[in-house]
C-alpha cells in the first residue's frame, strides 16, 4: 500500500503557471505515494486562485482549499495548512515548487524511509548563482554565516523553503509563533535544542529561472525583532 503524504502550499498572489508546476510533480511522485495537497490563499486579491482549484480537482487531484481575507504571512499560512493536515507525514514548499521534482521526491523518500522526524532541504553554493541582488544575497549569506560560526547550529541553512515531519514534527512546527519569514529559523532551531527529536538534511537544487523577491527595509527589522525574540525570549 503506498503511504499518503500532505503536501502544505502556501500562496500570495502566485504567478500564472503555478497549477502546470504543481501537476508536473504529482505526475513525477503519484505511482510512488498518495498526495493529498492543502494550498492556503493567505490573503490574495482577485485572481485565478479559485477556478485553478476546480480545474486541479477535476483531473482527479487531492486538494483541500483554506482562503482568508488579509495577508498575514507565510508561517501563519502554513501553520493554518498543518492544523488541518491528517496524514502521518507532512511536507511544505512554496505554491509554485520551486525546487526540482527530484528535489522534493528526494526529500519525500527520506522523510518516509530514514525515521527521522524531521527533514530539512539545504541548498548548496550554487544557489547564490541564481537571480538573487547583491543585497539579498550578502543577507542570507551574513545570516548563513551568523548561524554556523554564532550559534553553532548544524543546519546553516534554515530559510530553504522545502521541509517535512511526522507527527513529533509537526507538533513542534504548530509551536512556531512567527507569521513571515523566520519562522523557518524558529522551527529549526527549537527543533535543533529539543533532543527527542531527530533531525536530518537532504541537499536539494532549484529550478532554473527562479527570481527571488525583494525584501524590504520594514520587514528586515521586524525579523532582527523576531530573531532576538527567539533567541533571548522564547523558551524552546
Amino acid at each position: 500500500m503506498k503511504e499518503t503524504i500532505d503536501i502544505v502550499l502556501p500562496c500570495y498572489n502566485p504567478g500564472d503557471t503555478w497549477h502546470s508546476e504543481l501537476t508536473s510533480f504529482n505526475g513525477h511522485i503519484k505511482d510512488r505515494y498518495n498526495i493529498n495537497y492543502i494550498l492556503v490563499n493567505d490573503g490574495s486579491g482577485p485572481n485565478k486562485i479559485q477556478d485553478r482549484v476546480e480545474q486541479l480537482r477535476r483531473e482527479g487531484i487531492s486538494l483541500k482549499y483554506i482562503v482568508y481575507a488579509k495577508n498575514r504571512g507565510k508561517g501563519y499560512a502554513l501553520r493554518q495548512g498543518v492544523l488541518v493536515s491528517e496524514s502521518k507525514f507532512v511536507i511544505y514548499t512554496d505554491v509554485d515548487f520551486p525546487f526540482t521534482n527530484e528535489s522534493v521526491g528526494g526529500l519525500v523518500e527520506k522523510l518516509v524511509n530514514s525515521g527521522c522526524d524531521v527533514v530539512a532541504g539545504y541548498r548548496d553554493e550554487n544557489y547564490y548563482l541564481k537571480s538573487m541582488s547583491a543585497y539579498r544575497k550578502f543577507l542570507s549569506m551574513a545570516f548563513r554565516t551568523f548561524i554556523k560560526r554564532i550559534l553553532r547550529l548544524p543546519v546553516t541553512d534554515t530559510q530553504c523553503g522545502l521541509k517535512g515531519f511526522n507527527a513529533k514534527g509537526r507538533k513542534k512546527f504548530l509551536e512556531t509563533t512567527i507569521n513571515r519569514y523566520l519562522f523557518d529559523f524558529e522551527f529549526i532551531y527549537a527543533s535543533v535544542k529539543d533532543p527527542a527529536i531527530h533531525l536530518e538534511t537532504i541537499p536539494v537544487k532549484l529550478k532554473e529561472g527562479i527570481v527571488f523577491s525583494k525584501m524590504k527595509l520594514k520587514i528586515l527589522l521586524q525579523e532582527i525583532f523576531n530573531l532576538v525574540y527567539v533567541l533571548v525570549f522564547k523558551k524552546t
